[in-house]
């Protein structure tokens, strides 16, 4: 009786649970200089090495499962069918936290957008995607780096000061 529930558990959550593989990766775009070639000029894609970010499902508040790329950027685990937002590590620091880490102040060069920009970043998902089964093999989610700035949140390079 027990080895047939036991069965029967696993091969409910078999028939649940489906394999998944994740891809993550940072776009740089060129940033001036010389004349770029046409590689140049497409800007440069990293994977996301040994990052960590959330995964929550639709609706809900709590995160699911924190996600830990490896060195390709890729992350392969097991998900049920459902729809699902990615956060960024960093979105769940203290606001205080984020503007030490990232040195989030207005300077000669950068421009600081605020606190609410701050807490409107910290709410949005980066991403969100539908697992069914309509699933490709591996699915890519990419970052858009910004010149001189790279990822930091709410803050524009203003350049320098013209003396």
């Amino acid at each position: 009786m027990k080895i047939t529930l036991l069965i029967l558990v696993l091969l409910l959550y078999s028939c649940s649970a489906q394999k998944v593989s994740l891809s993550f990766s940072v776009q740089t775009p060129y940033c001036g200089g010389a004349k770029p070639t046409p590689e140049m000029a497409a800007g440069r894609k990293e994977p996301c090495s040994n990052v960590k970010v959330a995964l929550v499902k639709e609706g809900e508040t709590k995160i699911l499962k924190w996600l830990t790329l490896d060195a390709d950027g890729m992350w392969i685990g097991n998900l049920i069918p459902g729809k699902y937002s990615i956060f960024q590590e960093d979105k769940f620091l203290s606001t205080d936290d984020l503007i030490k880490k990232h040195n989030l102040i207005d300077s000669d060069l950068y421009r600081f957008n605020g606190i609410d920009c701050l807490e409107k970043w910290k709410k949005e998902a980066d991403f969100q995607f539908v697992f069914d089964e309509n699933w490709s093999s591996v699915s890519e989610f990419i970052f858009k780096s910004k010149c001189l700035v790279g990822l930091r949140p709410c803050v524009d390079y203003i350049g320098p000061k013209v003396q």
